[in-house]
């Protein structure tokens, strides 16, 4: 049995879905475009989807039905803490010395940080306990049920549909967060 043209339908607005829940990665990815413009916010998405993809690329091979052990969960839940508390320290003291520069008159630096743009993309992925539940629940279930169905084939279609809906969902909602009245008029809005 094939994945037929609904299950590839589905997946993708799974996919969609997931990009228009707004967590710490839809967060980076607004706070990096407000900072960069439209090439900021896209440097993240490719980051954390291309990170996403291949974490679906995995479970669709056979790796869904591995289940973590505890110190795992643990550790994750602990540097991942730490990383999402890093990125807001990060944003926080970004609007602090903008409020400083605005008022002394000098335009406001970009301040880059440690990462670049595609490396806190991968990190907001990897380090994010909300994702990793994503993928141990709701992306694995379907994952192993399509390859028990319509092999691994079927499986790789789905995880790159899902993947795809959510740059598509990133990208949407990029735009129309940050600019996109000024892109796209009122009537592109609409």
């Amino acid at each position: 049995m094939s994945l037929g043209g609904g299950a590839i339908v589905g997946a993708f607005a799974l996919g969609f879905a997931l990009g228009a829940a707004l967590g710490p990665v839809q967060m980076l990815i607004l706070s990096e475009t407000a900072k960069r413009g439209l090439e900021g916010g896209p440097r993240v998405m490719l980051g954390a989807n291309l990170t996403l993809l291949g974490i679906l690329v995995v479970l669709a091979l056979g790796f869904s039905s591995l289940a973590p052990r505890p110190g795992a969960i643990r550790t994750l839940q602990a540097v991942g803490g730490l990383f999402l508390l890093w990125i807001g320290g990060v944003e926080l003291r970004s609007i602090l010395i903008g409020a400083r520069s605005r008022t002394g008159g000098d335009p406001p630096p970009v301040a880059a940080g440690r990462l670049g743009s595609i490396a806190k993309g991968i990190a907001s992925v990897i380090l994010d306990p909300g994702a990793w539940v994503f993928f141990a629940t709701t992306a694995s279930a379907p994952m192993a049920k399509v390859t028990s169905d319509g092999g691994t084939a079927s499986a790789l279609a789905g995880a790159l549909a899902v993947a795809i809906g959510v740059s598509c969902s990133d990208l949407t909602f990029t735009i129309l967060r940050s600019g996109g009245r000024r892109l796209v008029g009122e009537g592109g809005l609409r």
